[in-house]
């Protein structure tokens, strides 16, 4: 305990940081989930995933503190300033927009988390350890992670510019031009939108399909139309079942993230618990694919080695109706999956192949969740019996046109056949 009494934000200051703290994080979620949609390189696409529900856990700790801290007194010890919301907003969107991984890389690790993180450790220093003792805990955990992402950020730069060295003079330009506008956000600020502009949806990619990583050999399943041109599997042993079984749900596992991803950039006006608990659900999807990549790797294959069926995004499509795409993910896919992937696990299971039935046992436990995720689908229609009934409806087509594609799936696939089975002695 210290002896001494130290400086202390005013109430007021703190809630104005933590307030703005909160909504650089949600942007900074929103950025990294629209990447995992339209960046290419699998092994990048994945880890955005993963520092997408870092940031919202970070948005979600702030939400929470600022909350909490609401002054009872009149100001002092510190002139109260606008949030400035529709600046940093600006400055969000530009860094979204960047045009290469290069400068993805070097405009959001190389300059605005750096900066971010330079403005949490001040505030920790300069807070009471006592009386700020919460804040301070908050700020520290969300800097240790910060930290640990900009120096991944840094070393994929790195290795992008060593591939593509060409880029590096307009990686650089972005870079600085980011950290310009942070330092000097003069320029920015006049050509930031009002107040209304901070609930529009931070990109709309509408007619952009997800980016796919060359790697893959992608065959895409499409309702009514079949497959993108005619497969053919023949495995010669249980190892090449196990690798052809993989390079799809790898695909599949991704395109789950990409979707969930797209929602969470095109909708922000869902309840923040609700995008809260997908974020969660898209780093569970990037966890599956990377899971299942290392296994395939594991057993001398990689992308591209036997084609990879893809559908779910060919089954959503651009829908509109951002409950519709929930139904697809959370009760179509996600409900048939399960229902499949349980007598997947027990064959392996019973032929003693543990790292894939590890693999299934914990896909089955989060899908599970997110099945469960489907209950804000009614929270969100709420009582337009109007809309619930169309829901009802799509959902019965999507399960006919999923039960069509799996029907094509096992006929092309002599080894799918057992591991299809619903029996329920297996």
């Amino acid at each position: 305990m210290p002896e001494e009494r130290q400086h202390c934000h005013p109430v007021a200051e703190a809630h104005w940081f933590l307030e703005r703290a909160a909504f650089i994080e949600r942007r900074c979620m929103e950025i990294l989930s629209a990447w995992v949609w339209n960046t290419a390189n699998l092994d990048l696409k994945l880890v955005f995933g993963l520092h997408a529900y870092e940031d919202a856990g970070h948005a979600d700790l702030c939400f929470r503190r600022y909350r909490e801290l609401q002054s009872g007194l009149p100001s002092y010890g510190w002139d109260p300033q606008p949030l400035g919301l529709e600046t940093l907003d600006a400055i969000c969107r530009q860094i979204s927009r960047a045009p290469s991984v290069s400068c993805k890389l070097g405009g959001l690790y190389g300059a605005f988390k750096p900066w971010l993180l330079g403005r949490y450790e001040a505030f920790v220093a300069s807070a009471d350890s006592i009386l700020e003792a919460p804040t301070i805990r908050i700020l520290e955990a969300i800097a240790s992670e910060k930290r640990a992402q900009i120096k991944w950020g840094n070393e994929q730069l790195e290795k992008q510019l060593a591939i593509h060295p060409d880029d590096h003079h307009y990686a650089e330009e972005w870079r600085k031009n980011v950290s310009e506008l942070l330092e000097d956000p003069a320029g920015v600020r006049e050509t930031a939108g009002d107040e209304s502009i901070l609930d529009q949806p931070l990109m709309d990619l509408t007619g952009q399909p997800p980016a796919s990583d060359d790697r893959f050999d992608i065959v895409y399943y499409t309702p009514g139309y079949g497959p993108s041109r005619p497969v053919e599997f023949d495995p010669k042993d249980e190892t090449e079942i196990q690798q052809i079984m993989l390079s799809t749900l790898v695909a599949v596992e991704t395109e789950a993230a990409e979707l969930v991803g797209r929602i969470l950039v095109e909708f922000p006006g869902l309840p923040w618990e609700m995008r809260f608990a997908l974020c969660r659900q898209l780093w569970d999807e990037c966890r599956h694919a990377a899971s299942q990549w290392r296994l395939l790797r594991n057993l001398g294959a990689d992308l591209g080695e036997h084609p990879s069926i893809a559908y779910i995004n060919r089954f959503v499509g651009d829908e509109p109706d951002v409950l519709k795409r929930l139904v697809v993910l959370q009760r179509v896919v996600e409900g048939i999956s399960v229902d499949q992937h349980r007598p997947r696990g027990r064959y392996f299971l019973d032929n003693g192949v543990y790292p894939v039935v590890q693999m299934f046992d914990y896909i089955l436990a989060d899908e599970d969740n997110h099945i469960g995720l489907s209950s804000w689908i009614r929270v969100v229609a709420g009582d337009d019996s109007e809309h619930l009934k169309e829901l009802a409806r799509y959902q019965a087509v999507k399960e006919q046109e999923y039960l069509e594609y799996s029907e094509w799936l096992v006929s092309k696939r002599r080894d799918l056949a057992r591991l299809y089975s619903s029996n329920p002695s297996r």
